[in-house]
Parts: C-alpha cells; sequence; structure tokens
C-alpha cells in the first residue's frame, strides 16, 4: 500500500512580521529622506545669514513700490538694519520717503504706505533742490492754500486771477489761467494760527518750492499783480521727480526780463 504524504502548511505566521519590519523600514527611510531635504534647504542659506528685501533698482523719492522694484538678499545677522523688512508683501501700497540706491535694505524709515508722509524724508541741513533749479517762498493762508491741508512733499497747480487791464486797455475783465503745474513743495512755513484739538493743523503762512529760475521769475511778478490760489493735487497724481522746466523760458543761468509783455506771450491772459 503505497505511503500518503502529506504537504506541511506555509508557515504564514513568520511572513506577516517580515512585512511589517519592511513597512516600518520603508517609513523610517523616507522621514530620513524628508529630513535630510529640510536640512538641505536650511544650509543653501549661509549660517548666521537673514534674507532681507533689497531695492532691485535705484528707487526714486515718493516712487510706488512695486514687485519688480524689490528682491531678497542675505545679509549677516549681525549686520540686520534695524526695522527691515522681510517679506516683499509687505511692502505692498508703500512709496519711497526718499531716493533708495540699488541694494539698499527696506526699513521702516525710509518707505512709508500714508500719504501725509510721502517725501517728508530725512531732515537734512539743506533743502533738496534739484540741479539747475532755484527754490522760491509763496505767501500763502487759509483761502489762498487749501485751508492749510498744503504739506511738504506735495505737488500743486497754481491759479492766477487778474485784470486784463494791466496787458492792454481795450476792454479790461478779470480773467483766471492756471499758470503752473506739478508744483513741488520742499517745505511749509510756520502755522500762522493756533492748534487745532492738539494737532498743528493751522493755516501756513508760506510755501517753498522749486522752479527754474524763470518759472520763479514769472512768478514772482504774478504774486505782485495777480491774485493766486493753489490747488492741491491728488498724491496719485504726483509726479516722480520735479516737473520739467518750459522749454521757451530763458535758461535758469541767463533769465530774462520779465514784464506784462512776456506774460501775456506765454500764458494769453487776453485771448478768449
Amino acid at each position: 500500500m503505497a505511503a500518503i504524504t502529506q504537504t506541511r502548511p506555509a508557515r504564514t505566521g513568520i511572513r506577516t512580521p517580515l512585512f511589517v519590519v519592511g513597512v516600518a523600514l520603508a517609513l523610517l527611510a523616507f522621514l530620513l529622506m524628508f529630513a535630510f531635504g529640510i536640512v538641505f534647504v536650511n544650509r543653501s542659506q549661509a549660517p548666521g545669514q537673514v534674507r532681507v528685501v533689497v531695492a532691485a533698482r535705484d528707487i526714486d523719492s515718493r516712487e510706488p513700490i512695486t514687485a519688480d522694484m524689490i528682491t531678497l538678499s542675505p545679509v549677516p545677522v549681525n549686520a540686520l538694519p534695524p526695522k527691515a523688512y522681510l517679506k516683499l508683501s509687505d511692502l505692498t501700497g508703500y512709496s519711497a520717503l526718499v531716493t533708495i540706491p540699488r541694494g539698499q535694505a527696506l526699513t521702516a524709515n525710509i518707505v512709508a504706505s500714508n500719504p501725509d508722509q510721502l517725501a517728508a524724508g530725512v531732515a537734512s541741513s539743506f533743502l533738496p533742490i534739484p540741479q539747475g533749479y532755484v527754490a522760491l517762498t509763496l505767501p500763502t493762508g487759509e483761502q489762498q492754500g487749501v485751508a492749510g491741508y498744503i504739506a511738504q512733499g506735495d505737488d500743486i497747480n497754481v491759479i492766477a486771477t487778474l485784470n486784463t487791464g494791466i496787458f492792454s486797455p481795450a476792454s479790461p475783465r478779470m480773467v483766471t489761467r492756471t499758470v503752473f503745474t506739478n508744483v513741488y513743495v520742499i517745505r511749509v512755513g510756520p502755522p500762522s494760527a493756533a492748534p487745532k484739538q492738539g494737532q498743528m493743523q493751522g493755516v501756513a503762512s508760506s510755501l517753498t518750492v522749486v522752479m527754474s529760475l524763470c518759472d520763479a521769475q514769472f512768478m514772482d511778478w504774478l504774486t505782485l499783480n495777480a491774485n493766486l490760489k493753489y490747488a492741491l493735487l491728488s498724491f496719485h497724481d504726483y509726479q516722480k521727480s520735479v516737473a520739467p522746466a518750459d522749454p521757451t523760458c530763458p535758461s535758469t543761468n541767463e533769465p530774462g526780463i520779465i514784464g506784462p509783455a512776456q506774460v501775456e506771450a506765454r500764458w494769453g491772459f487776453t485771448k478768449s
């Protein structure tokens, strides 16, 4: 009688622990690689350094800061400027208070989001007069100067009202024209009124503006012979730099004589 052989069952009880060990090893390898990646990323920045926002190009005073103007750059921790910005998004809606050269770190004292602070700049011992221009002080008052709301760094338009009899005795009449636009105010004189509600927002007695010498002579003539008012522009309409001089006006170095004939030729007050 032939012997009957029986097949011994497989030892599944041994395979289960091996499977668990394999899964554990795979998970451990994944965690090690993940940790290695974090360490590698952190070491890509040199020890003792931090990335700060710097100017990617020269930024002019009062110029709104956009994403293409700034970038991140590493600096040593011990050389980190006070109140430096660490995120590009922190500069959204900000503008430069002063000229910022390329590569300079942006800090809270040279940028602002408040329009009232724009171009206030850093106090200095000299007036910020561009080459080829002069500073001229104009009289102002409550009705003349937008009730004292014109501030340093603002742009204004100058409106002149006068009698055409100055130019011609025929049919004299009062006429009004805008004679200067985007005039940059670099200083505001002391208030002539008491503080209101604890704030020195009284009516200023003078405005110091930047012009070419020739334009300044025209302005001086108008100050003596016309009634002037100043219109305050929206900060959205401010120019990035001082308005260029009128090309028809004599050069700064050789200004001409200004009188009724020159004023009429430039603005045509008698023309309808």
